[in-house]
């Protein structure tokens, strides 16, 4: 296995795992950058505690617990290891660390969590159906992320569980939320597995009058899912076009522009809908900002 780190660095993080001396793993490796860098301490980190439950409890312990939160992140992958070991120990911890304070440890744990309900579907669904109501919008995001990594699996036994686990979400309106659910989980994510089931529901969701699951509606065809099923959802759009209100009105304006731009014979119809009262305000907002795109 390549790691993307120099070789003192390594050897310094070898050394201080080795003598599970977690402050000095800690030093050195919260300053690594996310993605390779990071990675590679992540699974130095793993290679060197082997499958020692005693060690791994140790480091997952003490690095959860770091008042550094570039530290923290470090935990979730031990914790990873450590599911099928003892879950409920494993799940709360993890659970603490999909609610922390800090983006990056949420960003880290959220991951997880969606590994964990592709490899334990069954354990784990119970549990994020809970979080799909709770009142941390982190918890809530969780559930969409995980959604959308379990999703790429593809498994058509999954579709309908996945979509229920996203339906207590649409109606929120926290923008750190819904930016995950609409145009990511199901847009990028359901939208492009299960493109059938998951336009049947959107169909069904479009008749719902409140502002946030209409909102996510019209995001989900402002992604690579709405974009290969641009004809049904300018459908669905004409239908929330009419609607009066700013949120929703502006939610669709986003998703047609993003359409349009990839599929510009979407503009003859958006020109005919000028002389509509009803949907020319959001006719108008798309084709001014299609023009000055062009100057």
């Amino acid at each position: 296995m390549k790691l993307y780190l120099s070789s003192d660095i390594e050897h310094n993080l070898r050394e201080a795992i080795s003598q599970d001396n977690v402050d000095g793993f800690s030093r050195l490796a919260c300053s690594l950058k996310w993605g390779k860098p990071s990675w590679s301490a992540s699974q130095l980190l793993l290679q060197v505690l082997d499958d020692k439950e005693d060690r791994l409890w140790l480091w997952a312990t003490k690095l959860s617990c770091d008042e550094n939160p570039f530290s923290r992140r470090y935990a979730t992958v031990i914790l990873f290891r450590l599911w099928e070991k003892d879950k409920n120990r494993a799940g709360k911890i993890l659970a603490n660390l999909a609610d922390d304070e800090h983006w990056l440890v949420r960003e880290y744990a959220h991951g997880i969590w969606g590994e964990l309900l592709k490899k334990h579907f069954k354990q784990v669904f119970p549990l994020l159906q809970t979080w799909s109501s709770n009142p941390s919008a982190n918890l809530k995001r969780c559930v969409a992320i995980a959604v959308r990594s379990a999703g790429n699996l593809r498994k058509e036994e999954w579709a309908e569980p996945l979509i229920q686990l996203l339906e207590p979400l649409l109606s929120g309106k926290n923008a750190y939320v819904r930016k995950n659910v609409g145009p990511y989980a199901i847009g990028d994510g359901l939208l492009r597995c299960y493109p059938d089931i998951t336009l049947k529901h959107l169909r069904r969701w479009a008749y719902r009058k409140d502002e946030g699951t209409r909102w996510n509606v019209a995001m989900a065809f402002a992604s690579y899912g709405g974009n290969r099923k641009w004809q049904e959802g300018l459908e669905t759009l004409t239908m929330l076009a009419t609607d009066k209100r700013r949120y929703v009105w502006r939610s669709v304006a986003s998703a047609l522009l993003y359409l349009a731009r990839r599929h510009p014979e979407i503009q003859n119809t958006l020109k005919t809908w000028m002389t509509n009262p009803e949907r020319a305000k959001v006719a108008d907002t798309v084709l001014k900002c299609l023009k000055a795109k062009k100057v």
